[in-house]
Formats: C-alpha cells, sequence, structure tokens
C-alpha cells in the first residue's frame, strides 16, 4: 500500500497508524510551518542591522532544519507501521513548508483566523495536510489495478497552494468593502453627494479634512475626481482655509472657490488644484482632479454637489462597493 495505513484483517485501518498520521497533521506539521517564517524573520532581522552576510549562513541551516524535519517524521511513520513513510513524510514536510511561503508572498490577505501568519499558516498547514493524506486513503479504497499512493496527497496539496492566491483576492475584496462601508456609515458629518448621471463614485477613504470619495466618468480613460466632504472641525476654518499660504491662491466666483497650489502662484493662469463649494452653513466640499481631468469637469462637478438625503448613506455605500 502505497502511503497509506495497512489494514487488519477487519478491512479498518489500525488503530496506532491512524493516530500516528493524524498527530503529524495536526500536530507536527503546524509546528513545522513555523520555522520558514522563523528563518525569514531571522534573515529580515540580520538584514536590517546590517549583517547582511550572516544571513547567507542561513541557508544551510534552512536546509539541514527541512532534512531533520523529514527525518523525524520519517521516522515515527516507520515505527507506526506505515508502507511507503519516505514519500508520506516527504508531502507532509513540502506541505508544512509551501505554506507559509505561500501565504506570505501571495495570499497575504487569506487570514481565516484574526492573528498574524504564525498563526494562520499553521492552521492552514493542518488542513491541508490532514485532507492530502484523507485523500491518499480513499484513493486506496477504490478497486483499481494501480495504486496511486501518495499522488492523490500531491494533487489535493498543489490544487490547495493554487487556490489561496484566489480565496486571498476574495477576501481583500470584501475587507476593502467593508472598511468602505464603515468610512461611509460611520462619517459623523454631512456627506457630499456628486448627483450626476455621467459620474459613479468608485472608492472612499479618511483623509485629514474629512471624508474623500473618489468618483470615475463613464468612458473616460485617467480623469476622476476626488470630493471630500470637510468634517465640523475643518469647515469651521470656513471655505477660505489655507488661502493665507504664500504658495496658495483662491478665486472666488460665486458659490465657488478656485484654488491654485505651487511655487511661485501665477493668478488665475491655469488649471485649478482646487475647486471648494459651501453647500450649507456647516457643509463644504471640496472637488479635486485625478489624472487629466479639466477645469470644466471641475466645475461641472462642483454644480452638481447636493447634500445627502436622509437615510442615504446606506445607499451610498452600497454604490461605491458595486463601483
Amino acid at each position: 500500500m502505497d502511503g497509506v495505513p495497512p489494514r487488519a484483517p477487519t478491512g479498518r485501518p489500525r488503530i496506532a497508524v491512524v493516530v500516528a498520521i493524524l498527530a503529524l497533521c495536526l500536530v507536527a506539521a503546524p509546528m513545522m510551518s513555523l520555522f520558514p517564517i522563523g528563518v525569514w524573520n531571522t534573515s529580515h532581522a540580520l538584514l536590517l542591522s546590517g549583517a547582511g552576510t550572516w544571513a547567507i549562513l542561513l541557508a544551510p541551516v534552512a536546509v539541514g532544519g527541512i532534512l531533520l524535519m523529514w527525518l523525524l517524521a520519517r521516522c515515527w511513520l516507520v515505527a507506526s507501521g506505515v508502507d511507503h513513510a519516505t514519500s508520506t513524510a516527504a508531502l507532509v514536510v513540502g506541505t508544512a513548508m509551501a505554506v507559509p511561503v505561500v501565504l506570505s508572498l501571495m495570499a497575504p490577505s487569506f487570514s481565516p483566523l484574526p492573528g498574524d501568519v504564525a498563526l494562520n499558516s499553521a492552521v492552514v498547514t493542518a488542513l491541508v495536510t490532514t485532507v492530502a493524506m484523507g485523500a491518499c486513503v480513499l484513493a486506496h479504497r477504490v478497486p483499481v489495478p494501480w495504486r496511486p499512493g501518495v499522488l492523490p496527497g500531491v494533487a489535493v496539496t498543489v490544487a490547495a497552494l493554487l487556490v489561496l492566491p484566489l480565496a486571498s483576492e476574495l477576501m481583500r475584496d470584501r475587507q476593502s468593502d467593508q472598511r468602505s462601508r464603515a468610512h461611509v456609515e460611520g462619517f459623523d458629518d454631512r456627506i457630499a453627494v456628486l448627483d450626476h448621471e455621467e459620474w459613479s463614485a468608485t472608492r472612499v477613504h479618511e483623509v485629514r479634512e474629512g471624508l474623500r470619495v473618489t468618483y470615475a466618468q463613464g468612458g473616460e480613460e485617467g480623469g476622476g475626481v476626488h470630493v471630500v466632504s470637510w468634517s465640523e472641525e475643518h469647515a469651521g476654518q470656513g471655505v477660505l482655509a489655507g488661502c493665507d499660504f504664500s504658495d496658495v491662491e483662491c478665486v472666488e466666483e460665486g458659490r465657488l472657490v478656485l484654488v491654485h497650489r505651487g511655487e511661485p502662484v501665477v493668478p488665475h493662469r491655469g488649471a485649478p488644484s482646487e475647486i471648494r463649494i459651501r453647500l450649507s452653513e456647516d457643509v463644504i466640499a471640496a472637488v479635486r482632479p485625478i489624472g487629466a481631468t479639466r477645469e470644466a469637469a471641475l466645475r461641472t462637478v462642483a454644480g452638481s454637489l447636493r447634500l445627502e438625503h436622509p437615510d442615504e448613506r446606506t445607499d451610498l455605500a452600497q454604490a461605491i462597493v458595486d463601483g
């Protein structure tokens, strides 16, 4: 039997063998997964401290550590009566080394448990190795003339390592959506909403002045605007806040305030870096260009701003998530 526990006359796996394999997958493998993390953290600390030469010496230490773990796992399986313990030990140790590397480099956002990469690596390693060994046992029960040995386990491990980056992307998108909802629904002041059919909200961030919502215009490449709803504290400084700086010029045009920044400032020349508008006594919004957005678009956006309606925040947050 290749890589699977031998069977007693009753046709059931011997308890000792099952316990040995479960102990290797659920206890030893998670502990092994901490080894590459420790090697990486040590080498990183040595490089930051200027002892880069000593970091090179970690290479033979890492190789020796992996061989030692494989040897101990093999001895454990041989003593427990598992056939083809060499390939089984190699599968478990290899999985324990690969999972933290993939999680750190290719799937950093995959964190099913709250904690650092060490905790999640241990949990994922235990899960993958257990499922891989289970696949080996199930494949052995299939009545076929050729026994696949640990190949089903290898297939499970490879599939899991390929799925982890995809799961990380999905989890990152979900976390981003949750942050966007929290930013919008947790903003203490009223929000300026761009009410124009050609513009749609795509992102939201908290900034020093207040809440910044990014809008994109349909069909326009390289263009977009940031609409910043000032917090009550920042709005208390007035719509001309910061206009007294030497490299800032503010030009009032009715309800709009065109802000030019630069060194030196040439009066009334060039597109403004920001257009501000007071929507009410205590609400001020600023429109800032992104990329190649023109001044005419900034004026259109500023003129299309309005205050949020009551109970509109949920819809606004959903629009940003969908965008």
